[in-house]
C-alpha cells in the first residue's frame, strides 16, 4: 500500500476547497427548478459541511453548496483546512454505506465516496436538527436519494469523483455534479452520448486543447438538471441544450423536465 494512500485512509482526509481553487481543480455545476423569478441561483459557500452557526438558510430560495477534496490525489492540499477525519466519517454511515464504501477497490475513489456521503450526513442532520448519524434516507423509484422526515421541500443532493466531493441543498428541487479537470480521451464517444448537435458545433470551433473542459462544463450542468428533476440518465443528456458560458443557461429541455425557463443553474471551472 503506497505512503500517501495510508495517510489518506488513517488521517483527516477531506478538506474545504477554496472557490478559487475549487475552479482551477474541478468543474462543479448546480442546477434548480424554480418557479421564482431568479437571474442566477443564490450560492452560499459553506466554509465545511456543518459549521456551527452558519448551516441554515438566509432565505428560502438560497442554495447551501460544501465543495471539498479529498487527501493524496494532486499532492498536498492548498489553502484549505481539513473538516474530516476518516474515523468520525466512517462512524456516521448507516449499514448500506458502509457496504458500498467497502465495494471501492481504489483508495481515492472509497475516500470520495466517504467525504460526499458523511458530509451530506453532517450537513442534513444540521438543517433538520437530527444527529448526522440519525439521517435516513430513501430512494425514488428512479434512483434519486431523499431524506426521510425532512423540514417540507428540503430537497438535497451529492456528488462525488476521484478527489473530489460536492453537497448542495436547498429548498427547491436541486442537482449538483461535480468531475476532475482532465483531458478525456473518449471525447468523441462521449460528446455523441452527451450533446446535442448545437453543443456539438460549439464544441468543434473551440481550441482543441479547451475542448475537455467545455465538454465536461456541459456534462455536469447536465448531469446537475438530471439529478435536480429526479430522473437521472431515462432522460438522454442531448436531449437537454445549454449555453455552457459564463453565466450559464438553459435553452431547451425536453417536456419531462417542465418549462425550460424554470431552471437556474451556475458553474465554474
Amino acid at each position: 500500500m503506497e505512503t500517501v494512500q495510508l495517510k489518506a485512509e488513517y488521517g483527516p482526509f477531506a478538506s474545504t476547497s477554496s472557490t478559487l481553487l475549487a475552479g482551477e481543480t474541478f468543474v462543479w455545476s448546480v442546477a434548480v427548478r424554480s418557479a421564482a423569478p431568479l437571474s442566477q441561483p443564490r450560492l452560499r459557500f459553506l466554509p465545511g459541511p456543518c459549521i456551527r452557526g452558519q448551516v441554515a438558510f438566509q432565505n428560502p430560495q438560497e442554495i447551501l453548496l460544501w465543495v471539498g477534496e479529498t487527501h493524496g490525489w494532486r499532492g498536498a492540499t492548498r489553502d484549505t483546512y481539513a473538516v474530516l477525519g476518516v474515523d468520525e466519517a466512517k462512524m456516521l454511515l448507516d449499514t448500506e454505506e458502509s457496504r458500498r464504501l467497502a465495494r471501492f477497490h481504489d483508495a481515492e475513489d472509497r475516500l470520495s465516496f466517504l467525504a460526499a456521503h458523511a458530509g451530506a450526513r453532517l450537513l442534513l442532520g444540521a438543517l433538520a436538527g437530527q444527529p448526522a448519524d440519525r439521517v435516513r434516507f430513501e430512494t425514488s423509484p428512479l434512483g434519486k436519494p431523499r431524506l426521510v422526515d425532512a423540514p417540507t421541500g428540503l430537497d438535497f443532493s451529492l456528488s462525488h469523483a476521484r478527489g473530489a466531493v460536492a453537497v448542495a441543498a436547498a429548498y427547491m428541487p436541486i442537482g449538483v455534479d461535480i468531475e476532475p479537470i482532465r483531458q478525456i480521451s473518449d471525447l468523441d464517444q462521449m460528446v455523441e452520448i452527451a450533446l446535442s448537435p448545437e453543443e456539438r458545433r460549439t464544441l468543434a470551433r473551440t481550441p482543441g486543447s479547451l475542448r475537455s473542459r467545455l465538454f465536461l462544463r456541459y456534462w455536469t450542468l447536465k448531469e446537475a438538471i438530471l439529478k435536480a428533476a429526479g430522473v437521472g440518465f431515462a432522460v438522454s443528456p442531448h436531449t437537454l441544450i445549454l449555453d455552457a458560458r459564463v453565466p450559464p443557461a438553459v435553452l431547451a429541455v425536453p417536456d419531462a423536465l417542465g418549462p425550460a425557463e424554470q431552471w437556474r443553474v451556475t458553474t465554474a471551472g
